[in-house]
């Protein structure tokens, strides 16, 4: 089912992009849980194959080409839809360069492009160490939307490590808040990494850059569905013979959770890309704020709020478990940093 756009003025390729993730929502986009597995996996394949999955990938390395506010304005609407899934496409997006800086055989690259799963994530320094063509340590958690992917280890601002799959060792799914589907778990490090598999320069950075952009458009996504739904059900909702919007504080409160839903938005869609650290530092900005708009928008159902028959619950979830996921607080700490600066 469509629903308007919140955000800046759409071109005619957003708009059928925004239409084309409306219209699969409910159908191929409905999401799940941890629980299925295959589904996910039938999910991502749909996105591959509507052209979503990597829309913002260079075609010189397989993508869509699509602009980066295009690529932005379909990252958010998915947001809104199934976070988990947009924050796998966020990862795959920032695969696929670093794949084709790699210079890998072909297939996986193409098997990025048709939905096979990725995670994308910085490494802390603590954590995992690459001391003379060996990798070891242990993450806490990966969020890949899928079992058994392909790992891009960013180890610091201009160095990133693909990982062999033998050197992986998946453990036990982690609990979250939400991010259904997300298909969470820690992995542990042991792999001998040829040296045309450490990534150094540019892009890299790209990468790091496009999951804080991806990140903030999948926020703003949220933020934008939770403030949806909660004018919807004000309007729906008779008390004392007038629905809820007829009241001030109300009115007040939907107000504000749509106009920061429609700041968070625009701020994502128009993203420079170019600006790293700005990108950076609006990241936790963005996640915090579509937490606020979650929380006001299950208040603004009252009790009803709290129960999984209405989304804002899982919106709610959603925004809490992203901010984690991404890494928006060690990403506002690094555009800290940057600006004073003491470097990546």
């Amino acid at each position: 089912m469509r629903r308007p756009w919140a955000g800046p003025r759409l071109d005619d390729e957003q708009q059928a992009v925004l239409d084309l993730v409306d219209d699969l929502t409910g159908g191929p986009l409905a999401r799940v849980g941890d629980d299925r597995p295959d589904d996910v996996d039938a999910a991502r394949r749909v996105l591959a194959d509507q052209g979503l999955w990597t829309l913002g990938v260079a075609e010189s390395d397989g993508g869509g080409g699509a602009p980066a506010p295009t690529t932005l304005v379909a990252l958010a609407r998915l947001g809104g839809t199934w976070p988990a899934l947009a924050w796998a496409s966020v990862q795959a997006h920032a695969a696929a360069p670093a794949l084709a800086a790699a210079r890998r055989t072909p297939a996986l690259l193409d098997g990025l492009h048709d939905g096979a799963p990725v995670a994308v994530t910085a490494g802390d320094p603590g954590s995992v160490t690459l001391t003379g063509g060996r990798l070891t340590g242990a993450l806490d958690r990966i969020d890949p939307a899928g079992r058994e992917p392909r790992l891009v280890l960013l180890l610091d601002a201009d160095t990133a490590v693909l990982v062999p799959p033998e050197g992986i060792s998946f453990g036990t799914p982690v609990a979250r808040t939400g991010l259904d589907g997300a298909l969470t778990v820690g992995v542990r490090l042991d792999a001998a990494v040829p040296e045309g598999d450490v990534l150094r320069g540019p892009h890299v950075r790209r990468a790091r850059t496009l999951l804080d952009a991806g990140a903030a458009a999948v926020a703003a996504g949220i933020a934008e569905a939770a403030a949806a739904a909660a004018l919807a059900y004000s309007a729906g909702r008779v008390q004392f013979g007038a629905p809820l919007t007829e009241l001030p504080t109300v009115r007040a409160s939907l107000s504000a959770q749509a106009a920061t839903a429609r700041a968070l938005l625009v701020s994502a869609v128009t993203a420079n890309l170019d600006r790293p650290d700005a990108v950076a530092a609006a990241l936790l900005p963005a996640c915090d704020a579509a937490i606020d708009v979650a929380a006001a928008a299950v208040q603004s159902h009252g009790g009803y709020g709290y129960m999984t028959e209405y989304p804002v619950e899982g919106l709610l979830r959603d925004a809490v478990s992203l901010r984690a996921a991404c890494g928006a607080v060690e990403a506002a700490r690094t555009a800290a940093r940057t600006l004073v600066g003491a470097g990546g």
